[in-house]
Order: C-alpha cells, then sequence, then structure tokens
C-alpha cells in the first residue's frame, strides 16, 4: 500500500513539473506538451487502477483472516479433528466464508443431543473475569385431590440459583468453582459449594482434578442445567449419585495420540472418590469410579459403560452388607431432526438421601437392588423450537420399598387360621419402622 502511494505521488509530481515547463518553455511546440500531457495522464490512471486493486486485495486478506479467527475459535473440535476428515464432512466443496443458518442450527442440534464435550476438561476456556448465571423457576398449579396448602405452599418457586466461574488460568492450569442456592423446606435459603476444583494438564490428551466436582457417570449426571432439556433429572440419578457430585481425585482423557482408528474419540475417566459430596463418609473407604466413552461422528452416535465400586454407610444398628457397586450403560444418537437417548443405570438400593447430614432411607435394606431408566426422545421444530417426551422409571426405591409400581413389602400368613393376636418378629441386627401396620382376616 504504501509503495503504491509513493509511486503515485512521485508520478503526479512528474506530471506537475511537466505542465510547469511546458507553460515556462517556449520553444516547445504545443502539439509535443499534449501529447506528454496525454501519457503522463495515461500513466496516472494506470496508477490508480493499480491502488484500487491493492485495496481490494487487502479487503480481501482481512476477510480472509477474521474467517479463519472464527474457525479457530470455535473450540477443541474444529482444531483437533484433522483436515481430511474436516473435508469428508463439509457439505460443500465450495471455500464459502459460512455455512447456512440451517446446517449451523443442525449441527448445533446434533452436539446437544451427543453432547462432544460432556464432562472435559476447562483447558478449552479461557478464565474470565465476568461468571456465568443460571436461574430456574417453576410454576405450580392444579395440585391433587387432598393435598393442602402445607403441600404446596406457592404456585411461583424459585428452584435454584447457579454461579459458576471456571475456565483455564495457564498452558499447565485451570480451576472450577459453582455456588449454588436452594431453597430449604423450612423457607430459609442454602447456599451450597457444588464445585471446587484444579485441573493439572499433564498433556494435550490427559489431565489431573482434585477436589469437589461432578461425578463422571453415565450422560444424565453430567449434563450441565443449562442445556439439559427437561427441568428434572432422571430419578435414578436422584437416589443413586443425590448432587451428583463427590470429593476426591479424577484422571481424564482421550486416546487421541494413539493415532489407532477404533480408539479414536474414545474418552475415559478414572476417580478415587470419597462417597458423599455433603457429610464426612465416616466409613474410612474410597470408591472407585471408572468409564468409557465413544463417539461415532459418521453416524451422529455416542455410546459409554460406567461403573463405581466402593461403600456406603449403614444404619446406626444395622448390620449387613454395605456394597455401593452401581453400573451404568448410556447411549445417544441424532438423525436430521430427530434424537434419541437413553440410559440404565442398576446396583446395591441406596442407603442415604440427598442432605447435609446423614439421612437414611426408611426401606433401605443391605441385600437389595435398585435400578432405573430413562429414555428420551425430541424432534427440532426450528432453530429454537424444540418438543420432546422422556419415560422415567426407578425401581426399588429406598424411600416407599415399591417395586415397578407396587409395594413388596407386604406379606400374608395362614399358619394361624382363626382369630387371635398378632405377633411381629425380626431378625436381631435389622430395624424395623411400623408406622401402618394392618393385620386382617381373610
Amino acid at each position: 500500500m504504501r509503495i503504491m502511494r509513493v509511486s503515485l505521488f512521485i508520478i503526479l509530481a512528474i506530471c506537475r513539473c511537466g505542465l510547469a515547463m511546458a507553460q515556462g518553455n517556449a520553444p516547445l511546440q504545443t502539439s509535443e506538451s499534449e501529447e506528454r500531457l496525454k501519457r503522463l495522464e495515461a500513466k496516472l490512471d494506470e496508477a490508480l487502477k493499480l491502488l484500487e486493486r491493492a485495496q481490494a486485495q487487502v479487503e480481501s486478506l482481512k476477510a480472509e483472516v477474521a474467517q479463519l479467527k472464527a474457525q479457530l475459535s470455535q473450540g477443541r473440535l474444529a482444531t483437533v479433528a484433522p483436515a481430511e476428515s474436516e473435508t469428508a464432512k463439509a457439505p460443500s466443496t465450495t471455500l464459502g466464508p459460512e455455512r447456512s443458518k440451517p446446517e449451523m442450527a443442525r449441527s448445533a442440534f446434533i452436539e446437544r443431543i451427543l453432547g462432544p464435550d460432556l464432562g472435559e476438561d476447562e483447558r478449552q476456556n479461557e478464565l474470565k473475569p465476568r461468571p456465568e448465571i443460571f436461574i430456574q423457576t417453576r410454576y405450580s398449579t392444579l395440585p391433587h385431590e387432598g393435598a393442602t396448602i402445607a403441600d404446596i405452599e406457592s404456585n411461583f418457586r424459585l428452584s435454584c440459583i447457579e454461579t459458576r466461574w471456571s475456565g483455564r488460568i495457564n498452558d499447565r492450569l485451570g480451576l472450577g468453582l459453582e455456588i449454588q442456592y436452594h431453597p430449604a423446606p423450612d423457607g430459609s435459603p442454602e447456599e451450597l459449594v457444588n464445585d471446587a476444583f484444579m485441573e493439572y494438564y499433564l498433556s494435550d490428551h490427559l489431565t489431573l482434578r482434585v477436589g469437589q466436582f461432578v461425578k463422571p457417570f453415565g450422560f444424565d449426571i453430567q449434563q450441565s442445567s443449562s442445556v439439559r432439556e427437561s427441568p428434572e433429572r432422571a430419578m435414578f440419578a436422584g437416589y443413586f449419585f443425590p448432587g451428583q457430585r463427590d470429593r476426591g481425585a479424577l484422571l481424564l482423557g482421550d486416546l487421541d495420540f494413539l493415532n489407532v482408528p477404533a480408539l479414536k474419540h474414545v474418552q475415559y475417566f478414572a476417580a478415587v472418590l470419597n462417597g458423599n459430596r455433603f457429610f464426612v463418609d465416616s466409613n474410612r473407604q474410597l470408591n472407585y469410579l471408572f468409564r468409557l466413552r465413544k463417539r461415532f461422528e459418521a453416524i451422529n452416535l455416542a455410546a459409554g459403560v460406567s461403573v463405581q465400586l466402593g461403600n456406603q454407610l449403614l444404619p446406626p444398628g444395622l448390620g449387613g452388607n454395605n456394597n455401593e457397586n452401581v453400573f451404568g450403560v448410556d447411549v445417544q444418537y441424532a438423525h436430521g431432526r430427530f434424537g434419541l437417548r437413553g440410559e440404565f443405570v442398576a446396583g446395591n438400593m441406596p442407603s442415604t438421601l440427598l442432605g447435609l447430614e446423614p439421612e437414611f432411607a426408611p426401606a433401605f435394606r443391605p441385600v437389595r437392588h435398585s435400578s432405573g431408566g430413562a429414555i428420551f426422545a425430541t424432534y427440532q421444530l426450528t432453530k429454537k423450537d424444540n418438543v420432546y417426551a422422556r419415560y422415567d422409571q426407578f425401581n426399588g426405591d429406598p424411600v416407599t420399598g415399591h417395586y415397578d409400581g407396587e409395594v413388596k413389602i407386604a406379606a400374608s400368613d395362614e399358619t394361624f387360621k382363626d382369630a387371635g393376636k398378632v405377633g411381629l418378629w425380626t431378625k436381631a441386627d435389622s430395624v424395623t419402622h411400623c408406622d401402618d401396620l394392618t393385620v386382617t382376616a381373610k
């Protein structure tokens, strides 16, 4: 640009000098002066055209640089994926600056269904001074028959408020901090620490996280409330993993560095955990959690398996098996505007419920097992509008003792068929609560 402008100024100066000489030098003929003027004007026009082309080239380079910066800022998927796979997946062979809006909306829908960043570390997010804020509210009406004002104190409710501050500090360190406001049963709010962890990036494919964080078990537990479609998580999440978090150390990473096609897009998680996020687990035994997940990007499919092995607290005076072994499988699939997720979890019946202090489930028995699952289906109507349906079931409820919708802690006996007194006998190491015992003669 500067060279073109200097050349233009020189040409203009030559033109002016030539005109002055033509006017001041009498011997020159008029025809010669006119011819020289025409030649200078032609050179001037050529220089102006060169300047215009240079300006157009500069603007084109600016637009290309801005486009490349936008592509690089899209995240880890755009930077890690090989160039040939990106070319194969590209819907167009042109080098246009942007995809069409419907294609971008469809891509965002697929990413939401599959959750490619599920459970990832914070290295892709630079730590910023402005925190994230999430607010969840609810409106309730048409209570069940027999419900009182004590059951539903208000039609409007502020379910929770979360503020999160997380990201990468430098090339080796990252952190996460999340504070949650939650209404208490008595009306006074509680402020809970959801996340408080540090990360150390051992390599581009391996991270060490220590502190309190979301358990890397399954899909539903790890999905953020800010992107979750349904108001609540599946029932099994609340029973098996109250609060979704735990305290300990976690190794997470991927196997892309092996350059093996079968292991591409495979994530792994291995954690040593305390066993509860709220109170000190006094059994002095750690829990171990393992998870593998693979994304099949060619068919928009992801699948994972999770295992937790450990022990849990038993109610006072109750002995027996204190295992807390839980197993789970999950799958996510997207096709066009249709999305589907499924998850199944089973294991030992959980002994404690969600609470700041140990609150033991009334129907808990050490030898029993619980299981649950959820199926989620959604259809994208527009870029911002979706419809969904979810089926959710939990068997082996530690609170009510329900299995498959029926009470299984009920019994009948025909040893004594005549009228008489009733006695109830239990084992010496069991805890029995009878708040509604009814015996009827047949």
